[in-house]
């Protein structure tokens, strides 16, 4: 049995789609939510969620999140959602070298952490292309 899921970045719905499972990147590890699961609300972990989409996989990178289930409708709520397919992993590459180099020069707190983030973000698209990304 299939239902909703709507992937919901800060620009509004990335993508709306009929799934029959969603495996997702938990603080407590993976999980799996299927039809008629309770309602519930988990914080996502930067990292991939897994899809079936009429008997395809499908891959979608997140940086964090929350997911919001209940009556067979499920949202994602992230800073950015990313298919797999769609990785440019030479801007990742690039990205993840330019914050590191921010993250040598840094001298505040904040900085470090958010180059660190944005350094875990971009090792987060270099994994799931070579994992999920069909050559």
């Amino acid at each position: 049995m299939q239902f909703k899921t709507d992937l919901i970045t800060y620009n509004g719905v990335y993508r709306s789609i009929m799934t029959e499972k969603l495996n997702i990147p938990s603080p407590d590890g993976r999980r799996t939510i299927l039809a008629n699961h309770m309602p519930i609300m988990i914080p996502l972990q930067i990292g991939v969620i897994e899809t079936d989409e009429d008997g395809v996989l499908k891959h979608y990178a997140i940086n964090g999140g929350v997911l919001y289930f209940r009556d067979n409708v499920a949202e994602i709520v992230a800073d950015a959602v990313m298919d797999v397919e769609e990785i440019d992993v030479e801007m990742a590459l690039e990205e993840k070298a330019a914050q590191e180099e921010k993250l040598a020069k840094a001298k505040r707190d904040n900085e470090r952490i958010r180059a660190r983030y944005r350094i875990e973000v971009a090792e987060n698209l270099l994994k799931a292309a070579e994992k999920y990304i069909t050559k």
